[in-house]
């Protein structure tokens, strides 16, 4: 997993950490000018990675792994 997570992308440690700080998915749009389909694919990307199951799983990996603050 550890080579994975050096792969984690700027856009995808972002959407990581805005998740963490409680935003939805088109809270990430609005505050980014990113678009929707560019948002989810980064989460996606970033939950594979973190070998998550879900958003939630992933963000607190992230955390936990010290990428996220």
């Amino acid at each position: 997993m550890t080579d994975r997570i050096d792969q984690l992308g700027a856009l995808e440690l972002r959407c990581l950490s805005l998740a963490a700080r409680g935003r939805t998915r088109l809270d990430m749009m609005r505050e980014t000018d990113i678009p929707m389909e560019r948002i989810d694919q980064a989460l996606e990307e970033a939950m594979r990675k973190l070998q998550a199951n879900n958003l939630a799983e992933a963000v607190f990996r992230a955390a936990r792994l010290d990428l996220i603050s």
